[in-house]
């Protein structure tokens, strides 16, 4: 008797899965949080890199040193900012040896700007730059 009353059913029913899927969410993201290491700012920090003693002549040639003072070396040769590209053309013109690329070096304390700058200067020579680094060696690993 009820069954003559009641309306049948269209369609099927669906199941909903957004229930699951937010637990799974939820999950992850509380195992990333467990599992996950908490960082200091202090790990990272990066220190600049800075040159004792030097040994120039082990260096590639032509060295183009660049001081904390923004003073510029050519191959030991003290050089003047303006007399930079003209002194590297004729350093170029005397050295006998494959000139094929500008090595540059600068100290650790010198200030990016200056270091892009020069290095900017550098490019006019149609010269590939490379930038040398120095490994320091502690007193505790000698």
């Amino acid at each position: 008797m009820f069954e003559d009353s009641l309306p049948g059913r269209k369609s099927a029913p669906t199941a909903d899965f957004s229930l699951a899927i937010i637990n799974v969410v939820f999950l992850l993201l509380f195992f990333f949080i467990l599992t996950g290491s908490v960082v200091q700012r202090s790990e990272m920090e990066v220190r600049a890199p800075f040159t004792r003693n030097l040994p120039l002549e082990r260096l590639p040639r032509p060295l183009i040193v660049v001081s904390e003072k923004s003073e510029l070396f050519l191959d030991g040769l003290l050089i003047t900012s303006e007399n930079l590209l003209r002194q590297i053309g004729d350093s170029k013109k005397e050295n006998t040896r494959k000139f094929d690329r500008l090595n540059i070096l600068a100290d650790g304390k010198l200030s990016a700007k200056i270091f892009l700058k020069t290095v900017d200067r550098l490019r006019k020579t149609g010269l590939p730059i490379r930038i040398v680094t120095v490994r320091s060696i502690e007193k505790n690993q000698e």
